[in-house]
């Protein structure tokens, strides 16, 4: 059995980090970089909590953190014209690029924040500090110039406490419609495979259907938040409510696009879709304060973390309200 390796609990927080990398020489990268910074990542807590890494990567499906692929600084409409093309591109000691980090067990932060302090020391002790190498992406080596935790310095950062979510969305003022907008900036896309007996092969869905989106946010609430908060999401009304029209698309500005894994093609979506969710609201169960529009609202709160869809640890579905 491959059991928590964390011996004391600590608050059940969500943290996104952006980090801020040099590399260390010039050289090239594919434009899609996801799996290889989720490797990196994993091996970079390996180096200081070996059976933290291993619980994360072998033996817990839950997906406790996400990474972004590598951040260059061209315009999103150029960007995806290299992913689709897999055009690699230049890497130069004159600039920084960031990735983005999100940490969905209140434990890893303590955990991170340790480990850069180790490795801070290491560095100081070889006297190497403004050259020690922090991650390697493919063939790329990367220096770490600055963590980011301030929702001043990005608008992808910051943090929050699952009790803070809920309390957020039982004081937003709901009238007869409430709108909002979800921006999917990296590829989604939502693994379909399994749901039903059948002769059809898998398939990824290419839309962020209301279904789609919010049960499987449904899912993540549940397998993340502490036991006393994790029932004030109900799948079984929300799925109703869908299913009822509850939950449209008002607008979108969506597109197909494809990415490129190490050896694979990866198909999905980007761009911007707007949901409204239609009143009144249903009364509320005995079991949870919150009406089903408010319980849809949390999990729109919740994809800034845990991203949406398949593959958020990959950099897939890295996604935001706007």
């Amino acid at each position: 059995m491959n059991t928590n390796p964390f011996h004391e609990a600590t608050p059940d927080r969500l943290y996104a980090l952006q980090l801020k990398l040099r590399p260390l020489a010039y050289g090239t990268l594919m434009p899609f970089s996801g799996e290889l910074v989720h490797g990196a990542w994993l091996k970079w807590i390996r180096n200081y909590a070996p059976d933290v890494a291993t619980w994360l990567h072998d033996g817990n499906k839950r997906r406790l953190f996400t990474c972004s692929s590598l951040q260059f600084p061209f315009p999103p409409s150029k960007m995806r014209e290299y992913e689709r093309g897999n055009i690699h591109l230049p890497v130069d000691p004159a600039h920084t690029y960031t990735i983005r980090i999100t940490l969905l067990l209140g434990e890893l932060f303590p955990l991170f924040y340790e480990s850069l302090m180790q490795f801070h020391v290491a560095s100081l002790a070889n006297q190497t500090s403004d050259h020690t190498p922090f991650i390697k992406l493919g063939k790329q080596t990367f220096l770490l110039e600055e963590v980011m935790a301030s929702r001043n310095e990005s608008p992808w950062v910051g943090y929050t406490s699952f009790a803070d979510i809920v309390e957020e969305v039982k004081h937003i003022p709901l009238g007869e419609q409430v709108s909002f907008t979800l921006d999917f900036a990296s590829l989604t896309t939502f693994n379909r495979s399994g749901l039903r007996q059948g002769e059809y092969s898998t398939y990824y869905a290419r839309l962020p259907l209301p279904i789609y989106l919010f049960t499987g946010l449904v899912k993540r609430w549940q397998e993340l938040a502490p036991p006393d908060l994790a029932g004030l999401v109900q799948r079984e009304a929300i799925e109703e409510y869908i299913t009822n029209d509850g939950v449209i698309i008002e607008d979108y500005e969506l597109k197909t696009h494809v990415v490129r894994f190490v050896n694979h093609p990866q198909r999905g979506f980007v761009g911007n879709c707007t949901y409204g969710l239609r009143g009144p609201d249903s009364p509320v169960a005995e079991n949870t304060p919150l009406t089903v529009r408010q319980q849809i609202l949390l999990l729109t709160r919740l994809t800034f973390y845990t991203g949406a869809g398949y593959k958020p640890a990959m950099g897939m579905g890295q996604c935001r309200m706007v």
